[in-house]
């Protein structure tokens, strides 16, 4: 049986939490702002505690052993207390600072929220945003595991334990390479998505989902009326595609203002069909907010 030989660090806990949680001594060094080195001794001193190694190497990836697996659930909510207790204290003293942990689907995480987050840190310097980014769903899966206090989000899920808030309005496009056939065109019927190459999102992806909504609507199937030659896991890699001239697609207008500008892609307009979706603000209704969310909440209704 393993046995301890003194009382758990906090500190040293949460840099294992970190190397277990990015899987790399040298990014929760990073992310720390230690030395490599230091991070290493935190994690031998704390496996030297317990009697026992927290950590394995695998394949060049840092892996949890599997008392390491149960240490790290258990670090996962001390250090959960640890930050809910300091935003108590700011939020009764009335300060905004500390981490503020977001998490943005492709379009609201690459091209609406690092302008957001830039304005609101000018107000607020304090304040240390960590945005991460992902599809839809697995921004929703973020909030709901706590990784991210706040989420936005491609679609309203029907989790009752979520609180969904529109918060952004969007327009859809087809886009098309400058020298497609297409591109000469003032518009296309709907129906003429069939003869084109399309490049899809993957499943996850709220702008995949708002747009066979759409279709499914005007009475179309989605399999039956795009001929999906790719699925790519982001808008930049269908950007990238589109330019290669491999293919047409339904795009963020806001994702393709400078391609447009730099006249690599063109819109065009397809009769009768105007598709436009909203973003959606989206916390887990159980977890008390912390005061710097709070505040990035009030922010955005300042500044849509």
């Amino acid at each position: 049986m393993t046995k301890v030989k003194g009382e758990l660090d906090l500190h040293k806990l949460e840099v294992f939490y970190w190397v277990a949680e990015l899987k790399s001594f040298s990014l929760a060094a990073s992310h720390l702002s230690l030395r490599q080195p230091t991070v290493s001794a935190h994690v031998h001193e704390l496996e030297e505690n317990l009697g026992s190694k927290l950590l394995s190497r695998v394949g060049g990836e840092v892996t949890p052993t599997n008392l390491g697996h149960i240490l790290l659930e258990r670090a996962r909510a001390l250090l959960e207390l640890k930050r809910e207790t300091l935003a108590a204290v700011d939020g009764f003293q009335g300060k905004v600072r500390g981490e503020l942990r977001v998490g943005g689907s492709n379009i609201p995480g690459e091209y609406i929220l690092p302008a957001k987050l830039g304005a609101f840190i000018r107000k607020f310097p304090e304040v240390k945003p960590i945005l991460r980014i992902s599809d839809s769903a697995g921004i929703v899966e973020e909030v709901m595991d706590g990784k991210v206090e706040l989420g936005f989000v491609g679609f309203k899920g029907e989790d009752r334990r979520l609180s969904f808030h529109r918060t952004w309005r969007d327009e859809m496009v087809l886009v098309v390479p400058r020298h497609h056939p297409w591109a000469r065109l003032r518009s296309i019927e709907l129906k003429d998505l069939s003869k084109g190459n399309f490049i899809s999102r993957e499943g996850g992806s709220g702008t995949r989902r708002s747009f066979r909504n759409l279709l499914a609507r005007k009475g179309y199937v989605p399999e039956n009326l795009l001929n999906v030659t790719m699925e790519l896991g982001s808008t930049a890699a269908i950007k990238e595609a589109l330019i290669g001239g491999l293919g047409v697609s339904i795009l963020s207008k806001t994702s393709i203002q400078r391609d447009l500008q730099d006249g690599f892609l063109k819109i065009v307009p397809i009769r009768g069909f105007k598709l436009e979706r909203d973003f959606y603000q989206v916390f887990h209704r159980r977890r008390l907010l912390s005061p710097v969310s709070l505040a990035f909440i009030h922010f955005l209704k300042q500044h849509p």
